[in-house]
């Protein structure tokens, strides 16, 4: 018996269409009171429908001496921030704060499951962005940037499924 593929439109509600992920294994730190990329962490999906939702799956460890985040990003679009007024940085997800004896060896993994709907068939690039109120944060890593059995390194990854709509 011949095998034949169904077509992504014939697939019903709820279907998984596609996969992508990417793996960060390496560290990376920067500085600044504006969102930044953190590099390696984008995933580029092309939706076969603009009816399709994009299920993204992000998992990242961060870590900064003072206020620090993470901000989930489709194009040049922030999505899944906080509705608050003031002054405060509006992240996705909250980075650690590695100031204390114990934390300046720690680094806490971040994670978000969101189902965002973007309209569209063109290529849509999702990415983590990073931002620090004061000093540097780090990705993947410690403060202590000393090797030894005390500090640790880790990896962090981004997924996104195209959903059938």
């Amino acid at each position: 018996m011949a095998l034949t593929k169904i077509a992504d439109g014939g697939m019903p509600a709820g279907s998984v269409l596609q996969v992508l992920s990417t793996t960060k294994t390496d560290t990376f730190s920067a500085s600044g009171t504006s969102f930044n990329d953190i590099t390696g962490m984008s995933v580029t999906i092309t939706p076969s429908s603009s009816s399709s939702k994009v299920l993204v799956i992000a998992q990242c460890a961060i870590v900064c001496a003072d206020s620090t985040g993470l901000q989930l990003v489709r194009g040049s679009t922030a999505i899944a921030v906080p509705d608050t007024s003031g002054s405060r940085f509006k992240y996705t997800m909250i980075g650690l704060l590695g100031t204390g004896s114990n934390e300046i060896y720690n680094h806490g993994a971040n994670h978000i499951n969101f189902l965002d709907s973007p309209s569209t068939t063109s290529a849509t690039t999702y990415k983590l962005q990073g931002v620090a109120r004061s000093g540097s944060y780090f990705i993947n890593t410690t403060i202590y940037q000393t090797d030894n059995d005390a500090s640790g390194v880790s990896t962090s990854t981004i997924t996104v499924m195209e959903i059938a709509g």
